[in-house]
Order: structure tokens, then C-alpha cells, then sequence
């Protein structure tokens, strides 16, 4: 039964408490607490479920617990300073690990997040029977330098009260949300009207007696009805646990029987692995995002190598700067140091003493350039490393290279530990892919093959089934697919015999119109007896007249091969062609119409064809190997018998 637990304490370095261990204590973690030097470290057979949420305004480093936690010790000077609020919830049972941390988040987000403070939440789960969550907040304002004022409205007395109303209602909602039907209340056993009666009021005299041992007659019937309230309290707390874990043991029993369906042996130990990752029931939802988070640390990683290569990087080309700077230096000194030696007193070396100063202020010059140019380079690198002097520059390298294998260390600890978790997963994954292969080929007790077919085959007949609420067998999806198949080729077929009838008419039209030509010429000689007769003496006339004769009968036999026999029978026929031509949307449209689904329809009988073939490969396979094994006992029978 889902119980109602919420309290709330200070945190304060008055009773001797610090924020960083208070912190390191309830995640798990290892933080260094800066104000001590002190490591903080409290080891936890079960890796509490930890996270930080802050205001959208807070700068990225508040995520980062240790710093987090050091930069509220520093913004506290006082030796009895509040350091930080914590509350401490009991989270219901009935709800799964993911519904938890949901129902947590989202409770801490609006309550007190988004009033302005910074939550560090843990979940502890070493009890199965008392999974609870300690909630540690912080007491300031968050502003651009860092930790502001302290807000002393969060100290409220009615805002408490407000907070362990709405996480009852929180809680009840997620309850609600799930189907169960447990209630948890924040108000007191009287308030909720409990049956139980009420004690006496015992007056001074009665009170008196009892003071002295004397039992007396009001305090009998307190005592009476203390035994009865206490009795009723058991019994209803027993009637409660009773039932949740009557529901308990029958939800395990349930999901027990699910995985043990449809998962073999070694595939439960797989999920039971998978499970201890994800502190819930493995799922491919829930997989998924576990892929993503993991994905995401290894990015966090990357750049962890990138930052420590660049640093590397940056400490070598500072030392070789400093390595120039040092030696340009040493070239000023012993220039500087030439010209003091020169003695000016002897004049038979005045032109030789000349030479060797010029020299000198030559290579003093080089190396005062040579200086500038380094020390200018190193103003990056004092930026970037936070460094001044070759001194601070030096501790800074002995740090980072007494640092450095630690920390690729520890990539590569996270990185072996990350590639171990996907390995995890990905076999939970297929474990759960085949279990759900296997319970949808149990719809299909006749079609043995479809226990080979992939996982987005089953997918993709899963959603066929539930979008029409019912198991659709095999067949009726082969009828539909050639269904479709069929009127769709006959509606393509229609459009195509429109756009060749077109194309036919287009041809036949250019024929009659030059068979109309030809026969207007013919008509024109025929009819008219001077041209008759200039045909008997001009030849071009009479070749003009024939050249007509000729084309008149060409242009109309190909008219007739395109099915046309002269103008009113080729205009009743372009009128038939614009009525077929306008159904072609009409047919366009239902191809569409019968296309819709098709796509899924025939990637599920693809689907079913390739595990069928799966299933002959395997068969095959397992006739060889018996033939191989029948050939082996009757090449080395000897052999069986000894083993």
C-alpha cells in the first residue's frame, strides 16, 4: 500500500553538518569537500538514482554536484550558517523506477525549482519496501555572480504545508494515471476521519491519581480506548499490506509469466542484466533512451580527451616560448656582459673594441625581438592556462601532468564501462525483439515460418492488427495486397489506353488535315474545266493535280490506320476522348486510394516470404548436421561406444 511520508530539515553548519558531505552521503558520489580538503565518500551497496535540476538562469557549473555544493559552503561565512533545506519523501511502491524519478522530477521542477531554487535529488532504493527520495535544497537566490541573498519567504510555515499538500496530489495523480488504486492523504488520521475513539479528559483529580500510580476511573477508559484505537490502527495497516502485496506478488506473477512465455532461459538472464542497469523493467523505450544517455557521456568523454590533448598541447608550446623567452635572455645578459668588458683605454684596439660592441648590439637587438615575439605568444597561454609568472606556468604543468593519467584513466574506465552496459543492452534489446517476434507469430499457430520472420515484420503486423482491432490472417492480407494489386494495374492500364487514344487522335488530325488539303487541290482541277485543260498542256499543273491525287490517298489510308474515316467521324471521337480524358483524375485519385497501405500490406508479405525462406535455410542446415552426425557413428562407431 502506498504511504504517506514528508518531512523536511536543516542542513546547518551550526549542529557540525557540512553540505558537501550531506551531498556526497545521499548521491553516492565522491566529493572533495574545499573547506576541510577533506574526500567525502559513503559507500552504497545499491548506486542511489541521483540528479541535479536548477532555473533556467543558472549557470552550466551547478550541475556539477561537487562545485555546486563547495560554492554554497563559500557563500556561507558564518559558523552557524543554514546551509542548505533538505526534504525527505516516501515514494509509492506500485510505481515502477521510471514512473518515480517522473513523478519526483516533476514534483521538485514545480514546487521548488521553479520558485527559484536548486534541487539535488537522490533516490534511494536499498529497501525494495521503502523506496524514498532526499531532496537537498538550496537557501539562496541564484544571480549572475553566483548565490545571491538568502530568500527568507522559503521559510515560510504555510509554504511547507503547501509543499506536503501538492505532493500528495502529485502522488495520487501518478497512482490514478497508472490504474492503481491507492491514496495517500498529507492530513492527519483525525482530519481523514478514521474510526477511532476519542479519550476523556481526565480533570486535575483523576490526573493527580494517575501521577501517583492510582488508577482511576477516566483513565481506564482512556486506556481502554487506546488499546481499542490501536487495535484498529494494526488492523487496517495489516488489511493494507495485505493487499498490496497480494497486488505485488500478482503483478510479478503476471510479468513472470509474460517474459517466461515468450523468452528463453538465457534471454532471462540477459533481461535480468539489463534490468540491474536500468533499475526497472528492460523495454525498448526504455533502452532506447539509455542508448541516448550513454551516447551523450561518451560525448562528454570526447571532449574530456579533446580538452586534455589541448591542454597538453598548450603546456608544450608554452615551455618551448619560455624554453626562446629564457634563451633570448641569456643572449641579452652575455651581449650586455660584452660591452662592459670592453676597455675603451687601449687606443690600438679602439676599431677592434668598435666591431665587437656593434656585434653585441646586434645580437642584443635579435633578442630583445626574439623576447617580444615569445613573450607576446605566451599572453594566449597565460589566458587560457591562468598563469603569470614561469613559476605559477610550472606548477600549473607539474599539476596537469601529475593530473593527466589519472584522468585518461578514468576515460578509459568509463569507456570500458559504457561499452559493457551497451553490450547489456543490445542483448536485452534482441531478447526483447525476439519475444516479441514470437508472441506475434502466436497469433499464426498455421504458419509455422512466420517464428523466422524479422522484428519489423512483426512491427509492421502488429500495427496492421491493432488498427483494425482484430488478427488479420495471412491470407486475407495476400487477398487484399493482390486486390489492390490488380485494380490498381487495370485504373493505370485505363489511363494509359486515354493517353495512347490522345496520342492516336493527335496523328490522325495532322493526317486529315493534310488528306482535307490534298482533297481541296483535287477538287479544285476536277471541278473546274479550264484547269482541265491547262493540265493537258502544263506540266506543272498536271504534277501539281497528281501530287494531290497522291497525298489525298496516302493521308487517307494512314487516317483510316489511325482508326479515323474523315471529319465527323474524327469530331465524335475527340468529344468520346475529352469524356475519358476528364475521368483521369477520377482514376488517379482511387490509385491513390488503393496505394494507401499498400506499402505496409506488401512489405509484410515480403516480410513472411523471406522468413519462409529462413526457415527452409535452417531446416536444410539441421538435415546436414544429422547427416553429418549419422555419418560420424557409422565412420567411428568404436568411438560412440567408448564415449
Amino acid at each position: 500500500m502506498a504511504i504517506y511520508h514528508f518531512s523536511a530539515q536543516v542542513i546547518s553548519r551550526g549542529k557540525g553538518q557540512s553540505a558537501v558531505a550531506a551531498a556526497a552521503y545521499r548521491s553516492g558520489d565522491r566529493l572533495m569537500d574545499e573547506r576541510t580538503g577533506e574526500e567525502k565518500f559513503y559507500h552504497r551497496d545499491h548506486q542511489p538514482d541521483a540528479m541535479i535540476l536548477a532555473p533556467s538562469n543558472s549557470p552550466d557549473w551547478v550541475q556539477d554536484r561537487e562545485r555546486l555544493w563547495n560554492e554554497v559552503e563559500k557563500s556561507e561565512t558564518r559558523i552557524n550558517s543554514r546551509l542548505a533545506r533538505e526534504v525527505n519523501i516516501a515514494l509509492p511502491r506500485e510505481l515502477t523506477h521510471d514512473h518515480q524519478k517522473e513523478l519526483i522530477r516533476n514534483y521538485v521542477q514545480e514546487q521548488f525549482v521553479d520558485q527559484g531554487m536548486i534541487a539535488d535529488i537522490a533516490i534511494h532504493r536499498d529497501d525494495k519496501e521503502n523506496p524514498h527520495a532526499h531532496v537537498m535544497l538550496t537557501t539562496r537566490e541564484m544571480i549572475a555572480e553566483g548565490f545571491g541573498p538568502k530568500n527568507r519567504d522559503w521559510n515560510k510555515k504555510e509554504l511547507l504545508e503547501q509543499w506536503r499538500e501538492e505532493w500528495a496530489n502529485h502522488a495520487n495523480n501518478a497512482l490514478e494515471k497508472e490504474g492503481i488504486q491507492d491514496r495517500i492523504s498529507h492530513l492527519s488520521h483525525e482530519a481523514r476521519g478514521l474510526e477511532q475513539l476519542p479519550t476523556v479528559h481526565l480533570g486535575h483529580i483523576a490526573h493527580e491519581m494517575e501521577k501517583r500510580g492510582v488508577q482511576s476511573e477516566r483513565g481506564n477508559i482512556n486506556r481502554e480506548r487506546q488499546e481499542h484505537n490501536a487495535l484498529v490502527v494494526d488492523l487496517q495497516k495489516y488489511r493494507e499490506e495485505k493487499k498490496a502485496l497480494e497486488q505485488k506478488l500478482a503483478h510479478q506473477k503476471e510479468q513472470r509469466q509474460k517474459v517466461e512465455r515468450y523468452n528463453t532461459a538465457a534471454e532471462r538472464v540477459d533481461l535480468q542484466k539489463a534490468s540491474n542497469v536500468l533499475k526497472a523493467e528492460p523495454s525498448l523505450a526504455t533502452i532506447q533512451k539509455r542508448y541516448e544517455q550513454l551516447d551523450k557521456w561518451n560525448e562528454r568523454l570526447n571532449k574530456n580527451d579533446s580538452y586534455i590533448r589541448w591542454k597538453s598541447q598548450t603546456i608544450r608550446e608554452a615551455s618551448e616560448h619560455f624554453r626562446w623567452s629564457n634563451a633570448a635572455q641569456t643572449q641579452i645578459q652575455e651581449g650586455e656582459q660584452r660591452i662592459e668588458s670592453i676597455s675603451w683605454l687601449n687606443p690600438l684596439k679602439l676599431k677592434e673594441n668598435r666591431i665587437i660592441k656593434e656585434r653585441a648590439e646586434q645580437d642584443i637587438s635579435k633578442a630583445k625581438e626574439r623576447l617580444q615575439h615569445h613573450d607576446g605568444k605566451l599572453d594566449y597561454h597565460r589566458e587560457k592556462l591562468n598563469f603569470q609568472t614561469e613559476a605559477e606556468f610550472n606548477q600549473v604543468k607539474e599539476q596537469h601532468e601529475t593530473n593527466r593519467p589519472g584522468l585518461i584513466q578514468k576515460n578509459q574506465d568509463a569507456r570500458r564501462y559504457i561499452n559493457a552496459e551497451k553490450e547489456t543492452l543490445q542483448k536485452a534489446e534482441k531478447a526483447l525483439k525476439n519475444a516479441f517476434v514470437r508472441k506475434t507469430a502466436s497469433y499464426y499457430p498455421n504458419r509455422p515460418e512466420m517464428r523466422y520472420m524479422s522484428f519489423q515484420t512483426a512491427t509492421r503486423i502488429d500495427n496492421l492488427n491493432k488498427k483494425q482491432g482484430k488478427i488479420i490472417p495471412v491470407e486475407n492480407i495476400e487477398q487484399t495486397l493482390n486486390q489492390k494489386r490488380t485494380e490498381i494495374q487495370r485504373l493505370k492500364g485505363e489511363i494509359g489506353r486515354v493517353d495512347q487514344n490522345g496520342s492516336r487522335l493527335k496523328r490522325a488530325e495532322v493526317y486529315l488535315k493534310e488528306y482535307e488539303k490534298s482533297q481541296a487541290t483535287v477538287e479544285k482541277y476536277e471541278n473546274n474545266p479550264f484547269l482541265k485543260g491547262k493540265m493537258m498542256v502544263s506540266k506543272s499543273a498536271k504534277r501539281e493535280y497528281e501530287d494531290a491525287v497522291t497525298g489525298r490517298d496516302s493521308n487517307k489510308n494512314l487516317m483510316q490506320q489511325e482508326g479515323v474515316t474523315g471529319r465527323d467521324d474524327f469530331e465524335k471521337q475527340v468529344q468520346s476522348f475529352t469524356q475519358m480524358e476528364a475521368q483521369i483524375p477520377e482514376f488517379k485519385a482511387q490509385i491513390q486510394t488503393h496505394e494507401r497501405g499498400f506499402g505496409l500490406l506488401d512489405a509484410i508479405i515480403v516480410g513472411i516470404q523471406t522468413a519462409g525462406r529462413e526457415m527452409t535455410r535452417q531446416q536444410q542446415r539441421q538435415k546436414k548436421q544429422i547427416k553429418g552426425k549419422k555419418k560420424s557413428k557409422q565412420r567411428y562407431p568404436e568411438w560412440e561406444q567408448e564415449i
